[in-house]
């Protein structure tokens, strides 16, 4: 009988798998891509490495490694100095949509076949489930990298 978390451990698979082909078609790794999605709104370095369930140290590499190839840049918070905050830059923004994008054809012929109401209950059903995975009592494990689509890679780059 299928339950529910062996189809989530299927779909990790599946988001891992997706999440690579979408980032290597446009020359990135995975957590390349998972770092510009999720700068794609200005943010705090902790908020990023929150985001990804990153040591804020792993982040910060990643984040260098982005700079030097002009996908990003960092600077202070008006508001707070202490604060570094990250910004795509335009070709960030571009890779980010354009990654974005092509997870969005992996799954298009399904999301065709559905009607909105399907996929506004889909939509409904997977932030319920990650809402409650990351409220679970457990503590969060951080990985040297653990990335959004739980890679489990500890490569940080």
């Amino acid at each position: 009988m299928e339950t529910v978390p062996k189809a989530l451990g299927r779909l990790r698979v599946a988001i891992e798998d997706a999440f690579l082909r979408a980032s290597r078609d446009l020359g990135l790794t995975g957590q390349q891509a998972e770092l510009l999605c999720a700068a794609m709104r200005p943010a705090a370095v902790g908020d990023i490495a929150q985001a990804l369930r990153c040591d804020r140290s792993n982040v910060s590499r990643l984040l260098d490694r982005a700079a030097a190839r002009g996908l990003l840049r960092r600077h202070g918070d008006a508001e707070d100095g202490r604060v570094t905050l990250v910004e795509l830059t335009p070709e960030g923004e571009t890779l980010a949509r354009r990654f974005l994008a092509a997870l969005e054809a992996q799954t298009a012929a399904l999301r065709d076949r559905w009607s909105g109401q399907r996929q506004r209950l889909a939509v409904g059903l997977l932030n319920e489930l990650s809402d409650a995975l990351d409220a679970s009592k457990q503590p969060p494990r951080r990985r040297k990298w653990a990335g959004v689509a739980g890679h489990g890679s500890t490569s940080t780059d």
